[in-house]
């Protein structure tokens, strides 16, 4: 057990390492909310969950107030965590702006007690692990993220990556209890988000492959035990992809073919030149360590060094043959787990010097990166308790039109948006307005003079089930939107989302991993 002396040392180091978070994530907050090039979506998906909420649907399958109100099936593609933390600060603020103004506040902070606390288990001294817990807060690619991109998924991921790599990469993970932790740690991550996921199973792995003393079985359990904790969220996301226009995903602007760093054609040249600054930082902080130190230190400085070469055209036979390789989209997305490897290499070294001068190396692009440049102008908050017109005219401080659009890869398949907007108005002058309107169910009354299709005002869906006068009808599609076979006269048509097999199936993994889990424990006390 620690003294009291060293506790103190601790709650001081901790407080220095979220005043600098608070600081780095907070103080460019003050031009403005966040309004990079995801801060839009962030701020609709709050807002659009945590007016769910207020209608007593805790786990939402569509969001309807998008797209002009034919809705979207935004939260199957979007894994869990961020979704649900986000919206609870919407929820708490009544202003989803807001909410994610809050979220990069904390981040930063967040990210710097997670790795203190990560090599703190690792037994590192309060000093050093302050130090680098510090280093990790105000990471230039954590921040870019934050501040260029608002990437809060990616940002929250890479907050949690300490938790993960800590433990499990070789010698570790040393026992049961370490396993257990990198286990739940990766869960989480899963459920934060899955490139970031994916980026540490492809580093753990060829960490234990490389490793001359391999703990390869206990790691490898901790991932499979973490996935299946987490398949309530990544389950439903990835078999999604199957549902929607997911190949949106790898191709035009998300082409990673134009996005290395030092590849020359990146079509957004200010991120393409923070993401060189990045690598300068974290290639010469490694490259520190990797001369001045031996053992874990060493090893540890070149897997930052290797996996920041992931981010340049020198691996691109790597992202032509691996799969999976092409969804992460931007070859420079590696350069945030190079950065948590640069970090835990400072945290390995023997010597002070070197990992002050590490750290220092490690941090120093962001005394050019212009964080305080991608702001939000002022306008109307976006409130959980607004009624869907109100919101989108909100929106449009974001440059985007009031319709409220959807990510394009996350509409279904075949769905062009433009078209079913312009058919969903003809659709809603043959109804009535429904009544109920969602987010649990929705009702139409319908009249025809001779049996027919009747065209109903929201997106086509797989989980869409309809009721004619109570029986079960078959539905069919028209330009996008939701059809369904009426008789003649007067009908009420009812539309309900349901639960989706891989939904039921990913909710029994997590409960039976918890189950597994909790019996682990019990075993290991």
């Amino acid at each position: 057990m620690p003294g009291a002396d060293e506790r103190r040392q601790v709650r001081l180091a901790a407080l220095a390492v979220v005043a600098l978070g608070v600081v780095l994530g907070a103080a460019p907050l003050l031009v403005g909310p966040p309004g990079g090039d995801d801060a839009y979506y962030h701020a609709m998906y709050a807002q659009q969950h945590a007016a769910c909420w207020r209608d007593g649907v805790l786990h939402p399958r569509w969001y309807p107030g998008l797209n002009d109100g034919l809705g979207g099936p935004e939260p199957r593609t979007r894994p869990l965590a961020p979704l649900v933390l986000h919206a609870a600060f919407a929820l708490a603020l009544d202003d989803a702006v807001a909410a994610t103004s809050l979220a990069t506040a904390l981040i930063p902070p967040v990210a710097g007690l997670l790795m203190l606390a990560a090599l703190r288990r690792r037994g590192a001294g309060p000093a050093m692990a302050g130090l680098v817990g510090a280093a990790w807060a105000a990471s230039p690619y954590l921040l870019v993220s934050l501040h260029e991109r608002a990437a809060l998924q990616e940002a929250w991921a890479l907050a949690l990556l300490p938790l993960v790599l800590a433990p499990l990469l070789p010698p570790g993970p040393a026992g049961r209890s370490e396993a257990l932790l990198g286990a739940a740690a990766f869960a989480i991550l899963a459920a934060t988000q899955l490139l970031v996921a994916f980026m540490a199973g492809v580093i753990l792995a060829a960490a234990h492959l490389a490793a001359p003393r391999r703990r390869a079985l206990g790691a490898g359990a901790a991932l499979l035990l973490g996935l299946g904790l987490g398949a309530v969220s990544w389950l439903p996301n990835v078999v999604s992809l199957g549902r929607i226009q997911g190949e949106v995903f790898a191709s035009g602007w998300f082409d990673w073919r134009n996005r290395f760093v030092l590849g020359g054609a990146d079509p957004d040249p200010v991120l393409a030149r923070s993401m060189l600054l990045v690598l300068a930082g974290l290639a010469a902080s490694a490259l520190v360590t990797v001369a001045a130190e031996r053992g874990p230190a060493r090893w540890l400085g070149a897997g930052a060094l290797l996996a920041a070469a992931l981010a340049t055209p020198l691996s691109r036979p790597l992202w032509e043959v691996v799969p999976g390789f092409a969804l992460v989209q931007f070859p420079w997305r590696w350069l945030g787990p190079a950065s948590c490897l640069a970090a835990l290499a400072l945290a390995a070294a023997g010597r002070a010097r070197v990992r002050l001068a590490g750290g220092v190396l490690l941090v120093a692009p962001l005394l050019v990166v212009p964080l305080w440049e991608w702001r939000l102008a002022g306008g109307a908050a976006l409130r959980p308790s607004d009624p869907a017109a109100r919101v989108a005219q909100a929106a449009t401080r974001y440059g985007v039109p009031p319709i409220l659009p959807s990510f394009p890869a996350t509409l279904p398949q075949g769905v062009d948006l433009l078209q079913a907007v312009r058919r969903g108005a003809e659709a809603r002058r043959a109804v009535s307005a429904p009544s109920p309107a969602g987010p649990r169910e929705w009702r139409f009354l319908v009249r025809r003079d001779a049996p027919g299709t009747a065209t109903l005002p929201l997106l086509t869906d797989a989980a869409w089930r309809a009721e004619v006068d109570g029986v079960a009808a078959r539905l069919r599609e028209d330009a996008g939107l939701v059809a369904v076979e009426v008789p003649r006269g007067y009908s009420e048509v009812r539309l309900v989302q349901v639960r989706l097999p891989e939904e039921v199936v990913g909710g029994a993994l997590t409960v039976l991993s918890l189950l597994a889990l909790t019996l682990a424990r019990r075993q290991s006390r």
